[in-house]
């Protein structure tokens, strides 16, 4: 069972690695479009050129404020500080303060920028998003110069900056970006399939148990242990296979015990054969020889006539004894299969009633005037061998003895129970009472108990008793009373 625990375990893990190289593929895939050289180049191109146009229009931006600056100062202007629009007019000067107060501090990052001179070739310079100019006046005061950039530039020309730059960085490092997502993916399926293998290899023990307990219940009924039985049931077929194999060992032990009842029915026939007929012969010249030796005395000797006569009553009595036990054993040794005809049962048991009384037998029947097929002769006397038990029984007990005959219909046909409250039977001979050999009388040989049941199996029918000493005994008999049994035991009986 080992070995099928492995290969299922094995099998599991085959199954549960065979996605791993094509989602690394894909995955591995997936990551060369995102950042290997077929996306990453045209996108690096794409952000330099747009970072290209960015720095030409704003050097555009830049000469176009510096003629204007130097335009606006051909002349002396006492202002401190000027907003210029994108026209390069001169705005007001709560402009100017809102726009500075919304940048609070570029006017002091223009403390380090350059001074032109006056007449020179001014250049704005770029501050946040503002182009700024310091100039000399020809007073020798200082003025600044303000003009915003279009609205977004400036964050767009960083946007483009930032991710240019990172795309360099991720491109530099490609590998490492791979692991860091390939790491992570191996991790969590190697984790799935741990998980996977540890519920197969549970799953698997659970299945693998039950046949590793039918493996040894097989060992078991291989040894002659028929009685031995699973009972514990497992999982959907599995569980099927373990009732089966309980209700074939059933099925085997009860075979067996057939077989062996018939063998040992057969053994016991033969030797009531041989027996009757070895006794039987020198019965009638023992008695004659007897008998003769009395008659021919003629002597005067009356105490040896008195004699004579004692020993012939004997021998009589004993001759007659054994030639009832010669009968019996016959009877057992024919056993001939009962011949079913059609009868009335009502009829049959209302005559048993007639014979032992009421006192001595209660029938109570439910069968109606129908035709039943059954041998008249054979059931009559299995009957009377079940009442002549039942009221011995209540005798050895000390109880009145009564016996209580039901018979009630059923699918099968009609059942019939002997019941008595005698003496009961112990537990441990339930078993033995329809052997031949078996008898718990010290008169008897243990053969009308096997009669009885030979004719309800010659029926077609099953007999079966239940007891509890000191209680009484119900003997329960089942026959089908059809037909169909009359003209399968006619077969069969033409073979005897």
């Amino acid at each position: 069972m080992r070995k099928i625990s492995t290969q299922l375990v094995v099998s599991f893990l085959i199954i549960a690695l065979l996605p791993t190289l094509p989602l690394s593929l894909v995955v591995r895939d997936l990551l060369e479009r995102r950042f290997g050289p077929s996306m990453a180049e045209p996108l690096e191109q794409a952000m330099e050129s747009g970072l290209a146009e960015s720095r030409a229009h704003l050097r555009e931006l830049r000469n176009i404020f510096g003629i204007h600056a130097a335009g606006y100062f051909s002349g002396n202007r006492p202002e401190k500080a000027f907003l210029l629009d994108f026209n390069g007019n001169s705005q007001p000067a709560d402009s100017l303060e809102l726009f500075l107060s919304e940048r609070p501090a570029l006017m002091e990052g223009t403390s380090g920028l350059a001074v032109f001179e006056p007449g020179s070739q001014i250049r704005g310079q770029r501050l946040d998003d503002a182009l700024v100019a310091r100039i000399k006046t020809t007073e020798g005061d200082t003025t600044v110069l303000f003009q915003p950039l279009p609205s977004g530039m400036v964050d767009r020309a960083g946007d483009l900056t930032s991710a240019l730059t990172l795309l360099r960085v991720l491109r530099g490092q490609d590998s490492r970006v791979l692991q860091s997502f390939v790491g992570p993916f191996l991790l969590v399926y190697g984790l799935l399939i741990l998980v996977a293998l540890g519920v197969g290899m549970i799953w698997s023990r659970q299945m693998i148990k039950p046949l590793e307990v039918l493996v040894d219940a097989t060992r078991q009924v291989a040894e002659g242990n028929l009685e031995f039985r699973i009972k514990r049931q497992g999982p959907g077929e599995v569980g099927d296979l373990v009732k089966s194999f309980d209700q074939m060992v059933g099925n085997l032990a009860h075979q067996r015990r057939d077989l062996v009842r018939l063998e040992r029915a057969a053994a016991w026939r033969g030797m009531a054969r041989t027996l009757a007929h070895e006794v039987k012969n020198p019965l009638t010249p023992i008695l004659l020889a007897v008998n003769q030796a009395r008659d021919c005395y003629s002597g005067d000797d009356q105490k040896y006539q008195s004699l004579l006569d004692e020993v012939a009553e004997i021998v009589g009595e004993e001759v007659e004894s054994l030639r009832r036990l010669v009968r019996e054993f016959g009877d057992f040794a024919r056993l001939p299969k009962p011949i079913l005809k059609p009868d009335n049962l009502h009829e049959m048991l209302a005559e048993l009633a007639q014979l032992y009384g009421s006192e001595k037998l209660k029938v109570e029947s439910s069968s109606s005037q129908v035709e039943d097929w059954f041998d008249h002769d054979a059931l009559r006397r299995g009957l009377i061998n079940l009442i002549d038990n039942g009221l011995s029984a209540c005798h050895e007990a000390g109880r009145p003895q009564a016996v209580q005959l039901t018979s009630t219909r059923c699918e099968s046909g009609v059942e019939l129970v002997v019941q008595d409250l005698g003496t009961g039977i112990a537990e441990n001979h339930l078993e033995k009472i329809f052997e031949p050999d078996f008898t718990t009388k010290s008169g008897g040989m243990g053969l009308g108990l096997a009669i009885v049941e030979n004719i309800v199996l010659g029926h077609g029918g099953t007999i079966s008793v239940e007891s509890e000493m000191g209680i009484g005994t119900r003997f329960i008999i089942r026959l089908p009373l059809t037909a169909a049994i009359s003209s399968g035991v006619s077969s069969g009986n033409g073979k005897t």
